[in-house]
């Protein structure tokens, strides 16, 4: 086996798992070998077989394709990151680590000579929701309610943010506002869909009428502060985002960073959740799939269209009306 690879495999490894893991374990229980035959591997000394190299990208979730046609694993990301997802015992840890990898990327993406970010999804992204504190705090009441297993003592007064969370989440923010050029798809119920979820918990008496117009109030801020940022076209770190409404319903939320030789995307999972591809065809594919919503698409941002102007108009009487 050509040592490059052999190499590339062990990095790959290295970067599923959390610092300080102990890989030569897993690789014996895995692979079932000895200590000292794993240790060859890890040095070099003889390659992983085929047999071996497939347990491994199904336990790992390593792009093989990408292994053997570059030699290199072209970044940290596993194809499909099922053994990263929110666990309810774990979630202010798993969600902390896991916005904090994002700030990562966004911190590369701000640095590299070109890059781009692409999303498209039904519902408010979740930057939006983090500056206003009922949102967001709904937005992870709604995760917890469901994870508890519809508790009807659950009610939204027990969702308290831990300073952790909120403070991860403004890191995230700061540094997604210096990505240097963003492309923002929504459809036209980016906020009936949240509506429609407050308003059901509201009906369970398990949202009060205060807080129902704590919530309002925030929507109608968050519509203003979006209006504002089609007029702008850049947020205040100067950076720019184009902001576009889909005229066909978007089935999902579809996220895609590209910046250098690098290239990811994410797709999102159980409501809170983000599963990550780094599978170069795949990525593709999504591209080309966010790139065919926008031609379906009518841009928001610095347009004086009275299309534009109808739909902030609807949504704010949407925000107003409901109760």
């Amino acid at each position: 086996m050509d040592n490059s690879i052999n190499k590339s495999i062990v990095l790959a490894i290295k970067q599923c798992v959390p610092e300080g893991t102990i890989i030569v374990h897993i690789l014996m229980d895995l692979l079932s070998l000895g200590k000292e035959s794993v240790y060859r591997r890890l040095r070099g000394e003889i390659g992983f077989t085929l047999e071996e190299i497939i347990k491994i990208a199904n336990r790992f979730g390593i792009s093989i394709d990408d292994i053997i046609e570059s030699g290199r694993v072209t970044n940290k990301w596993v194809v499909l990151n099922l053994d990263k997802l929110f666990s309810y015992e774990n979630y202010i840890k798993q969600y902390c680590e896991r916005l904090n990898e994002y700030l990562a990327i966004f911190k590369d993406m701000q640095l590299a000579k070109r890059s781009h970010l692409s999303s498209a999804g039904h519902i408010i992204p979740a930057t939006f929701l983090f500056p206003y504190k009922k949102l967001s705090q709904f937005r992870h009441y709604k995760w917890h309610y469901f994870m508890k297993g519809a508790k009807p003592n659950f009610v939204f007064s027990n969702m308290v943010l831990p300073d952790e969370i909120i403070k991860a989440e403004e890191n995230l923010l700061q540094e997604w506002r210096k990505v240097p050029m963003a492309t923002i798809i929504v459809d036209e119920d980016i906020f009936s869909s949240m509506i429609k979820d407050i308003q059901f918990f509201a009906s369970q008496q398990l949202v009060t009428q205060n807080e129902l117009l704590q919530l309002k109030k925030e929507l109608l801020d968050l519509l203003s502060s979006v209006e504002m940022l089609t007029e702008t076209g850049c947020y205040e770190t100067g950076s720019s985002v184009m902001i576009y409404l889909c005229k066909i319903k978007i089935d999902n939320c579809y996220y895609h960073m590209e910046y250098d030789d690098e290239e990811l995307c994410f797709q999102r999972t159980f409501y809170m959740d983000l599963v990550s591809f780094n599978n170069t065809k795949f990525c593709k594919k999504q591209r080309e799939w966010i790139d065919l919503l926008k031609r379906f698409s009518l841009l928001l941002t610095q347009s004086g269209d009275r299309q534009r102007l109808d739909f902030f108009e609807k949504q704010r009487q949407l925000i107003k009306s409901f109760a």
